[in-house]
This record gives structure tokens, sequence and C-alpha cells, in this order.
């Protein structure tokens, strides 16, 4: 299920003297199966990127397409849920008195059978890693933070999105939640869920993603691959994004005259030129 932008542009309190442009003539798509992150500094119009891609803005001129539809128009509803965006401290949102019953909140209204309602809850909760037998019958304000943020991704998973929009998803986390969510996401994404992931985490999006949108004032001034991307070293900085370990690690060596190639910015690309090193 692809999304795209075309001449996308958004502002807050248009027509007043308080408008700000968020969003200024993005164009891009995202086709199937993608793992894209957009990167910037505060401010840039990553959030309100996510928030029009998921159809919770509508722009305030251009088209947003989910599968080659508009957004824009009515009765779209199961085109929206196909689409599972998760914001920032997403375990914030839990309110029902069990793990069940809020995995279960956003299929009320779809009219499905109790039994597939059921089920859809077990996979749910099964695929974030928590036993529905364990928790399924416990308050979710119960549970570890962890345990909370998976509950919440269940929440959002039980629709069975097909694209996947993750607005700092890791915020908060410790590095062995931060780590465990990621290879979760990683997973979704090997089974066929397109994948967008804002975030200021140059190493989660190293290691993890495959694309990078970088976002200015707005306006996407960069879109590569991720691994030739962090080789822009003067406009990341520009931007407020700073790079990966592993690509930091990279620069040091080559100030020292190492050669290594211009893509390095993942672990296990770094690796072997460190093992190569090691044996001299």
């Amino acid at each position: 299920m692809p999304l795209s932008f075309e001449s996308v542009s958004f502002s807050y309190a248009p027509g007043t003297a308080f408008e700000v442009a968020a969003v200024r003539e993005v164009t891009v798509r995202i086709d199937d199966g993608e793992y894209v992150a957009v990167m910037g500094r505060t401010g840039s119009g990553k959030s309100t990127l996510s928030m029009l891609g998921a159809g919770l803005l509508k722009p305030t001129s251009g088209r947003v397409l989910i599968d080659n539809h508009d957004l824009a128009e009515g009765r779209l509803s199961a085109i929206r849920r196909r689409v599972g965006v998760v914001f920032q401290y997403p375990e914030r949102q839990l309110f029902e008195s069990t793990v069940k019953r809020d995995v279960a909140f956003a299929l009320r209204g779809a009219h499905l059978p109790e039994d597939e309602v059921t089920a859809r809850v077990h996979n749910a909760l099964c695929t974030v890693g928590l036993d529905p037998d364990e928790v399924g019958d416990s308050s979710p304000l119960a549970l570890s933070g962890g345990q909370q943020r998976r509950v919440a991704i269940a929440g959002v998973l039980v629709t069975r999105p097909t694209l996947l929009i993750l607005d700092e998803p890791t915020a908060g986390l410790d590095p062995a939640g931060r780590s465990s969510f990621l290879e979760l996401v990683d997973s979704l994404n090997a089974t066929g869920t397109t994948v967008v992931l804002i975030s200021h985490d140059s190493e989660a999006v190293a290691e993890h993603a495959d694309r990078l949108l970088l976002l200015e004032a707005g306006q996407i001034v960069l879109d590569s691959a991720t691994a030739q991307a962090f080789g822009h070293v003067d406009l990341l900085r520009r931007c407020g994004v700073g790079l990966p370990p592993a690509a930091q690690v990279a620069q040091l060596l080559k100030t020292v005259g190492r050669k290594l190639p211009a893509d390095v910015c993942r672990y296990d690309d770094l690796f072997p030129h460190l093992l190569t090193l090691a044996e001299t």
C-alpha cells in the first residue's frame, strides 16, 4: 500500500498572524515494504508529515494518497484502518480496565464477530512478545513501562495495518527495551509491513532503515539510501542530525589516513575494517 505526497503543504493557523508553514511543497513516494526514516531538527516538520500521512491532518494544498486514494476524499475509513500510527509515549494513551480490552478498543465499530476480535487481540499481544494468558486480564497500568509500550503497539497492530508510522517510538525506553522494540519493527517490516520511522536516533536509523528522508524547514533536502545519506556530513550537521557511532568511528579512522568506503554507517560494515586494522 504505497504512500504518496504530491506537492503537499501544510500551515498551522493559515490566514492569520500566527500562521506557521510546517510542510512546504513535499513530493515523495514510499512504496510497499519499504523501511523509511525521516530525520531533521525539532520543528522541521517531521511530526506534521507523519500526521498528514496518517490522514490526521488535511493538507493546506496538494494531495496525500494511500494506495492511490486521496485521503481528503470521504468514506476512506477502510483505507485509514490500514495505517497504524504510534506516537511518542503511546502508553500514556492506555485507559481500559484490562490489557485485552485496551488492545481491542481499535476494533470497536468494525462490526467483527467476537471470536475474530479475540483472535486478533491474542495474535497482536503475541506479536509484541506478551503472553495473553499472563497479562490479558491485568490492568495495563500495573505493567512495567516496557510492557505498557508493547500493549500500546499491540493496540495498533490489532487492526492489521499494512503501513506503520512511528513517531519517536523509542523515546524513554532503556537500552534493552529500545533494542527489542526495534527488532519487533524489523520483524514486521520483514513480513511486508511498510514502516515510516520519525526519529532523532541516528544509530537506530543507520542500523534499521533502508532509506532516509532529511527535512529542513518543512522541505525534503535529501532522499537517499541510508548508507549513502550519512555520507553527507555537512548537510546532516546543518539540519541538526548527528552521525551514528559507526560512522563517527569511520570518520576518525579516515582522519588518520585509513581508507574506508564512504558508506560505512552500520556496525556490521565497520567491524571487518576494525579486524583488518587489528591484524596489521
